[in-house]
């Protein structure tokens, strides 16, 4: 079938049990992936950068415990988070650039800007978000949020995240949304939600959350409430929310991609408000985030299939299977004509 993408290479972890992938990222001249798998009773991780143009191995590095998805910066270097509370940096050419252990709890996928880095605690006994300095690894300051946090968004000069804060007896968590200042670590305020909430974006200057029963909208001020957006009463925005124009990507527990609009309407005093415009069920669990690219939505499910579709919500792309069908985390990073995708053991670069 055609679907206008051509495999250039393909690249499968040879040996590790139970094989789990990071989606990967591009650099200049080489895709770089994350991979955890069992080891000796306990769990190891590879990061292993692989030739664009042929797919070989070009460097690795072992990390002993279970690591984040990678990010890139300008410059090339690759930034790598364990759950043993350490971020990892490494060159394009591979070597070591800093290794910093700043806790001891699981942490988030870490977050760039500027000259920082920004990372959260996750899972049991998680307290703090941490901030870091890019070149060096060293810590700048650390918050005390009270709880885990999920993955958060760093915009104009601030963090926004989510904190559960647990109670006194199992199920009595309360569920904080934080805006922290990128420099000094002070908090600049918070509130209480009834949901849980995950991931967050921005739209037309604002804050757009993605949480069990709702799309959200609030001030990134001051955090008030502006606007919500009913979804499937039990469901909740765990892929996304990808924001294009005044559109909102997003994709839920259900397996549904949905997108909504924002709109404000008013004479004077324009009032937001979120519209439904379209859902899509998939035919699989989605894995990691939507990816918009070339006008299109692409979107990777849990049977190693790619959907395609553009913004009104037609399937423009036929539905192709990547790796060996038995998806194990993953994802999706496109770069001009290029589209790599992982899951698995493997790794596969295509061309458009």
């Amino acid at each position: 079938m055609n679907t206008g993408w051509t495999m250039i290479w393909n690249y499968a972890l040879p040996k590790e049990r139970n094989v789990s992938a990071r989606t990967p990222v591009i650099g200049k001249d080489q895709v770089v992936g994350v991979f955890h798998y069992d080891k000796k009773s306990f769990f190891e991780s590879s990061v292993i950068a692989l030739s664009k143009t042929d797919g070989r191995e070009v460097w690795r590095h072992t990390i002993d415990h279970v690591a984040t998805e990678p990010l890139i910066d300008n410059h090339g270097n690759i930034y790598v988070a364990s759950f043993a509370g350490a971020v990892h940096a490494y060159a394009p050419d591979g070597s070591t650039l800093w290794t910093s252990a700043f806790g001891t709890r699981n942490v988030n996928v870490p977050v760039l800007s500027g000259d920082r880095i920004f990372i959260a605690e996750t899972g049991g006994g998680s307290q703090k978000t941490w901030c870091l300095d890019k070149a060096t690894g060293d810590v700048l300051w650390s918050h005390d949020t009270g709880g885990h946090a999920y993955r958060f968004l760093a915009h104009d000069g601030k963090i926004f995240h989510t904190a559960i804060v647990s109670g006194a007896k199992f199920g009595e968590s309360t569920v904080h949304l934080l805006c922290i200042d990128q420099q000094s670590g002070n908090r600049l305020w918070s509130t209480t939600a009834d949901q849980y909430h995950f991931n967050a974006a921005i739209v037309d200057g604002l804050l757009v959350w993605g949480a069990r029963n709702a799309i959200h909208l609030y001030d990134p001020a001051n955090g008030a409430l502006k606007a919500s957006l009913a979804i499937p009463e039990g469901t909740a925005i765990t892929s996304g929310p990808l924001v294009v124009g005044n559109r909102i990507i997003a994709g839920d527990d259900n397996s549904t991609i949905r997108v909504a609009s924002l709109e404000k309407k008013g004479l004077l005093f324009k009032k937001a408000r979120l519209e439904a415009v379209w859902s899509q069920p998939l035919p699989g669990e989605i894995v990691g985030q939507p990816l918009y690219h070339q006008g299109q939505i692409f979107v990777l499910d849990d049977k190693g299939q790619i959907v395609g579709m553009d913004i009104d919500g037609t399937i423009t792309t036929p539905t192709f299977g990547v790796g060996d069908g038995k998806c194990k985390g993953g994802g999706l990073v496109a770069e001009y004509n290029l589209l790599a995708v992982a899951t698995g053991r493997t790794v596969e670069l295509y061309q458009h």
